[in-house]
């Protein structure tokens, strides 16, 4: 029986990605680096990679999707588009938490441009040993605001230190930190001068970013988990409204989504940019 061919992506933050595996083989993947066009470039994006790799949508065995925390739009499409396919495909659709697949991702190649875009950190070279330490993944959330969580990624499993929560870069430099912790993501390198004077550590992107091989390898560490059901509703629980996208006097919506835990990879946390997802 042959590796299943899947789809794996993630769209939850200003920089989305596209993946496409047979096992572990990456056969394909994409970037799309403006939030803003993540709507309109998504499927495209999956036809063109499919396209490359003399394959058709029907010949995926499931899908892999990030659930967040991120941008209420962001979020909202991949669980769209991921819901759509595995409806129409009849195929198996797994979510996972964008911040554990943040913080698998620090091996993933990106262009300078993107690591530029964001800044560099304070970490360049790190002892062969440090893989094995902690990251510390913060999101932006706007101001002071935050999302993250931390975790020790192993070549066995995910290890969760720090359970994902919405706080304030304040708070988290407050918190029992587990020794040579890393902290990585966008909302990290926004409040890299603040973190470095509290004597911590900022990792450059790729780390930190949530990615479609990120996720893939939280969907490795984890055989044998069950996909959401196929007659489920899932989508992102949203915790407040989109300012840019519904009228301020309209109250959010708790969904209730279901799949996986909020310790675990499937916690679907609040968002950075034009507004977020949140605990269910």
């Amino acid at each position: 029986m042959s590796d299943p061919l899947l789809l794996s992506f993630d769209t939850s933050t200003a920089v989305g990605s596209v993946a496409l595996f047979r096992g572990r083989t990456l056969l394909g993947k994409d970037l799309l680096t403006e939030r803003r066009e993540h709507a309109t470039r998504l499927v495209p994006s999956i036809q063109g990679i499919l396209a490359d790799a003399g394959l058709g949508r029907e010949e995926l065995d499931g899908i892999v999707v990030g659930r967040g925390p991120g941008s209420f739009t962001g979020v909202r499409v991949a669980a769209a588009t991921a819901r759509g396919l595995a409806a129409g495909l009849q195929r198996p659709l797994w979510a996972w938490c964008s911040l554990a697949a943040a913080a698998a991702s620090q091996r993933v190649e990106i262009p300078e441009a993107i690591q530029s875009r964001f800044g560099s950190g304070s970490v360049l070279d790190l002892p062969p040993e440090a893989d094995g330490w902690p990251r510390y993944v913060l999101l932006d959330a706007r101001g002071r605001r935050v999302y993250g969580a931390c975790y020790r990624l192993l070549p066995d499993r995910l290890e969760t230190l720090v359970s994902p929560q919405a706080a304030t870069v304040d708070s988290v430099v407050r918190e029992e930190l587990p020794g040579n912790v890393l902290f990585c993501g966008d909302g990290a390198l926004a409040h890299a001068e603040f973190l470095e004077e509290h004597g911590h550590r900022v990792l450059p992107l790729p780390a930190g970013l949530p990615t479609a091989q990120g996720l893939m390898r939280i969907h490795h560490l984890h055989p044998g988990a069950p996909p959401l059901p196929p007659e489920s509703r899932w989508e992102p629980a949203y915790v407040r409204s989109s300012s840019a996208e519904r009228p301020p006097s309209r109250a959010s919506a708790g969904s209730g989504a279901s799949g996986h835990s909020a310790g675990s990879p499937g916690f679907a946390g609040d968002g950075s940019g034009d507004g977020g997802t949140g605990p269910g």
